[in-house]
């Protein structure tokens, strides 16, 4: 919103290329012909630009300043081509704030208070820790990975992100339930109009790529069959969700102080919105899935190890039920149908589970999304010998990147949410899959003794840690 306000204002241009911007870095494009990064890119993540700095991202607690996190980005290869896929980014919005800060001549925080927390009505937020009143702020906890491929439960740090714009908002319930309400008023605040109608339109339309899922800023979706929009995320112990349906005029925020409990969030977002849609227009929720009785010994055609291009899973049959682990998350499966099950964890919400067999019947495999699952062998492939100086944690100790051996693959556990599958590029080498950091690689870094004492992970340099 501080970006569209230089718009408005004329400083800011969103389709000029972003490097003529005041306070932008100088990125290494080496996809030309594709085009020069612009700031709706930016705005939409289209940039083609690597989801976290080298400095300043969740690898990082000591607190860098907005400009140093993004001049860490300077001279950064870009992933992908300009505007040829959407790669979610936290880089992304800081790098847009620091240009916002430059041509307002204000800090972010600064400009942010004064030309939208305040006329917003905001008056409980606050961008930096320095700002928040200590007695406020609750105490929050996170699942952390030991790096022996268990997890302890720990209260969170509290600590400022280089990033600042992605996700460092200290904020109450009430408060963001003013910015839905200037949403709702098409763009006016309490104090002062924060933005024009049309503007706010744009912002909330689906930008380059209508399948997208995002406006300028926004993420755009729908609930059942009412426009949604809003943005979730999750930092350091907190996960969150913020809805609005602009036509029924209904908005939500659910706030949980449990670190990537988005699936849960989401769920009581969306059943919120539920019932008040039931209660102001009448209409009826769409009733769920009823839960299909399966005798327990036919469950047992379920269970196994299974892998993806991206995940592992290992599924169990106790006390009658189907459960077990995705990728270091446990879960839960509940029959609905004929090999369909609905799964859910801390990051899944009914997400729907079918199963295939072949032509003997047998259960051969599932997909999630657009994960393809396939049994694994009794005998798993051996893992190399090669790439056993690559185990270990790197990092810090309370959000570490853990690289294990899975089932004779190697997997790297990140930010304490799931393992993702490393399949090499070369000798030290590995590309990550689809998903967070989708086309970005880990990089082994050893020194002249053949020793690992760091890996490149994605952009940023992860020192290994003390066993």
């Amino acid at each position: 919103m501080a970006v569209l306000q230089q718009v408005e204002a004329g400083r800011l241009d969103l389709d000029a290329p972003f490097a003529t911007l005041p306070g932008a870095v100088a990125l290494e494009n080496p996809f030309n012909q594709a085009g020069q990064i612009t700031l709706r890119q930016i705005l939409c993540h289209r940039s083609g630009i690597q989801r976290e700095a080298p400095v300043g991202g969740y690898f990082d607690t000591t607190q860098p300043s907005l400009a140093a996190t993004c001049e860490s980005v300077g001279g950064c290869r870009v992933v992908t081509p300009p505007n040829a896929k959407t790669r979610y980014s936290n880089i992304a919005p800081s790098l847009a704030g620091q240009v916002v800060a430059t041509v307002s001549g204000r800090s972010f925080e600064a400009y942010q208070q004064e030309h939208l927390l305040a006329p917003m009505g905001m008056k409980h937020s606050a961008w930096r820790l320095r700002d928040v009143p200590p007695e406020k702020l609750i105490v929050s906890h996170l699942r952390v990975a030991d790096g022996r491929g268990s997890f302890t439960h720990e209260q969170a740090p509290v600590f400022d992100l280089g990033t600042v714009p992605a996700g460092n908002l200290y904020s109450t319930a009430p408060d963001l339930a003013e910015f839905i309400i200037m949403l709702d008023a098409k763009g006016k605040g309490p104090h002062g109009r924060i933005l024009k109608s049309d503007t706010l339109a744009e912002m909330t339309t689906p930008q380059l790529d209508p399948s997208s899922g995002f406006g300028l800023g926004f993420a755009l979706g729908k609930l059942g069959d009412h426009e949604a929009i809003g943005h979730s995320g999750a930092v350091y112990g907190h996960s969150t969700a913020l809805l609005y349906l602009p036509k029924s005029r209904l908005g939500v925020v659910v706030l949980a102080n449990e670190d990537i409990v988005n699936a849960r969030v989401s769920k009581l977002a969306n059943l919120a919105l539920s019932l008040l849609l039931e209660i102001k227009t009448g209409e009826r929720r769409s009733p769920s899935p009823q839960a299909l009785s399966v005798p327990a010994k036919a469950l047992h055609a379920y269970a196994g190890r299974w892998e993806s291009q991206s995940f592992w899973a290992e599924f169990s049959v106790s006390d009658g039920h189907l459960a077990g682990n995705f990728a270091s998350q446990p879960c839960v499966l509940t029959p609905t149908a004929a090999d369909t099950f609905l799964l859910n964890s801390r990051i899944h919400d009914d997400v729907p589970v079918p199963f295939v067999r072949d032509d003997a019947g047998v259960v051969t495999g599932f997909t999630l999304g657009v994960q393809k699952f396939h049994r694994i062998a009794a005998r798993p492939v051996e893992f190399p010998h090669d790439w056993r100086p690559f185990l270990g944690s790197y990092g810090p100790r309370i959000i570490p990147l853990v690289i294990h051996e899975k089932w004779g693959h190697l997997y790297a556990t990140t930010e304490n949410m799931v393992d993702y599958r490393l399949t090499p590029a070369s000798l030290n080498t590995f590309n990550l899959p689809p998903g967070m950091y989708d086309d970005e690689q880990v990089a082994f870094l050893a020194d002249k003794s053949g020793v690992i004492p760091s890996v490149r992970f994605a952009s940023m340099i992860l020192p290994r840690s003390a066993p």
